[in-house]
């Protein structure tokens, strides 16, 4: 599985191979497979422009989704890109009284979980419950961050 990080500002991100633990957890969870996955970690102000860009809302977000699931021309399949908003992980970790480490990881699987085709703004809650259910999981695996 070949993870791809790219970081665009200061704050600390989650490592690769975490990344890797968590996208195989899943991956396993839903029996499905790929091959790689990019995970973007941004600043507020490049989130604005992208979720001004693809979704005509010009204001932060936490997480944004873009699927492939497309296979490259050395046949992989590449699922896509999960774009992080690492200042409203911070935000949003203090206001859940929990560690931005731990938004950080709900924030990834939440976009993985979107890119696998998940959408809980159609279905009746099924995104949700397999959320909630993969958390503990995805935490209890690999090293703290």
């Amino acid at each position: 599985m070949r993870i791809v990080v790219r970081s665009f500002q200061i704050r600390p991100i989650i490592e690769a191979d975490r990344l890797r633990c968590l996208v195989r957890c899943v991956l396993q969870d839903v029996g499905l497979g790929a091959d790689c996955v990019s995970f973007v970690f941004v600043d507020d102000q490049t989130m604005s422009d992208y979720h001004g860009r693809y979704a005509d809302v010009p204001e932060p977000t936490d997480v944004l989704a873009f699927p492939v699931q497309e296979r490259d021309p050395d046949g992989e399949l590449n699922l896509g890109d999960v774009v992080i908003c690492t200042d409203q992980a911070a935000r949003q970790a203090q206001r859940a009284s929990h560690s931005y480490s731990f938004e950080l990881e709900v924030l990834a699987l939440h976009g993985l979980l979107h890119l696998l085709g998940y959408d809980h703004e159609c279905d009746s809650g099924q995104m949700h419950s397999l959320e909630l259910r993969l958390r503990p999981q995805i935490s209890r695996r690999g090293a703290k961050l």
